[in-house]
Parts: C-alpha cells; sequence; structure tokens
C-alpha cells in the first residue's frame, strides 16, 4: 500500500470516528506491550510515527496491568518483554480501576468498554477480535515496518445504519450523505445548472463614432472643374444665337 493511500484510509477512518462516536484530536491510545515489543522488532519509533500518521496530537497511555506484565516478563535481559519494559516506562499511566493487576488483555476490553474513547494499539490477535465487536474502538497495529489502523468493524458499522434508521433516512439519502462527505459527485449524479447572469452594454460599442474629415482628393477637384467647364460651354448665349443662325441660313 502506497504511502498516499495508507493516508487515505486513515483521514476517512479517522472521519468515520468523529461522525459517530466523537473521537476526536488529540487522540487517546492505550499501549501494551505487545505493541511496544513489535515496535522495537521493526524499530518503529512509537512517539514519533503515531502523531504523524494520524496527523494530529495524541497523548501515549499505559495501564498499570499492562506495566505490572512487562515488569514481569522484562526484568533481567533475556526476558521477552525486557525492551518493552524500557518502552512503556516512558508513557503516562491510565487509571484501569484495578485493585490488583489482571491480564493486561482483560484489562484493555473493560477499558475500550467504559467509552471513554480510548484508541487501543496491541498486536494480540485474541485481544483484537474481542475488541472489534466493542462499536467505536479505533486499532492500532504494526506491520510491513508500519503502524496501521484497523478500518471501523462490523459493531461499528451497525451502529451507524441504526442510527440512520432512527433519523428516518432513506438508503438513497444514505447514498447521498456518503457522497457528500467523500466529496465526489459524477455529472450524473447531481446537474448545476448556472443562470447567466445579465450583462451589460458593451463599453465598447457605446463609444461614439469618429467622424472622418471631409477630405477631397486632387484628383475629384480636377474632375468637378472638367465637368463645370463642358456645362459652361453649352450654356454659352453667343454659342446659341451662332447655331440658331446657321440654321435659319439653310
Amino acid at each position: 500500500m502506497t504511502k498516499l493511500k495508507r493516508q487515505k484510509r486513515v483521514k476517512k477512518s479517522l472521519v468515520f470516528y468523529k461522525n459517530y462516536f466523537d473521537i476526536e484530536s488529540p487522540y487517546k491510545i492505550l499501549i501494551d506491550g505487545t505493541f511496544c515489543k513489535e515496535a522495537l522488532n521493526f524499530k518503529v519509533n512509537i512517539s514519533e510515527q503515531l502523531p504523524k500518521y494520524l496527523d494530529s496530537q495524541v497523548e501515549l497511555l499505559t495501564t498499570p496491568c499492562a506495566k505490572a506484565e512487562c515488569q514481569l516478563f522484562g526484568n533481567t535481559y533475556d526476558l521477552p518483554l525486557y525492551g518493552a519494559k524500557i518502552v512503556i516506562n516512558g508513557f503516562k499511566l491510565q487509571d484501569c480501576r484495578h485493585k490488583k493487576p489482571v491480564s493486561p488483555s482483560i484489562c484493555l476490553l473493560r477499558m475500550a468498554k467504559r467509552r471513554e474513547k480510548f484508541f487501543i494499539a496491541t498486536q494480540e490477535k485474541a485481544l483484537t477480535e474481542k475488541l472489534r465487536n466493542v462499536p467505536g474502538t479505533p486499532l492500532l497495529y504494526i506491520a510491513f515496518n508500519a503502524i496501521m489502523l484497523e478500518a471501523p468493524s462490523e459493531a461499528s458499522r451497525n451502529i451507524e445504519k441504526y442510527r440512520l434508521k432512527d433519523l428516518g433516512i432513506t438508503e438513497q439519502e444514505k447514498n447521498t450523505i456518503k457522497l457528500l462527505k467523500s466529496g465526489t459527485f459524477s455529472e450524473e449524479t447531481i446537474e448545476v445548472k448556472k443562470r447567466k447572469k445579465k450583462k451589460g452594454p458593451n463599453p465598447l460599442s457605446c463609444k461614439k463614432k469618429k467622424v472622418k474629415p471631409n477630405i477631397i482628393s486632387q484628383e475629384h477637384i480636377k474632375k468637378k472643374r472638367k465637368c463645370t467647364r463642358k456645362h459652361k460651354a453649352k450654356t454659352n448665349p453667343t454659342v446659341l444665337q451662332q447655331s440658331a443662325f446657321k440654321a435659319n441660313g439653310n
């Protein structure tokens, strides 16, 4: 999975949890020893990479029960949780209300059921399966040298369906809501008719026409003079009398 796809997937899941379970930044993340151990194996810096991955401020937490397990199985270098004990000691303790330490899987499951909007970061498969049945519980794990946020479980998705049903929303309206959230509308889905604004007169067409100067060429003047001379010659009275005399003499 490419980095861009991972970011889109994470953003989509975070928006889902925000809309239906009011889980907002800064995120409270409960971490157990198995997650710390896997982070060491893949050289993942939890304190640096989790805020970047979720693109938000985070509060890294653990429970006294989870810390007690790391201390029990990490007192010496040869024990499996020795490195995890060092990592988990750097996280703030969240009160789990257990007077005596219990198994971290039991502790974290009860914490999730308290509906205090915790993210659970664990590598324990049995615990993950149980947490998927608790609606509104974001699950974090490490895979392929990177931190991953699991997609919302079926139990969380069912809460979405029930809420939409209570609101009286039809299936078609539900699909429209999904499109609105994703921000993607095809041309077939919605047609936006653009109203043409009334445009004023073109300012260029409103300009006064330039009056061309009455320029008479020299050729036109010469032609006019010739026409005037011919006209005078035809209307000369002396010429008319001579022509009339000749006509009578004949």
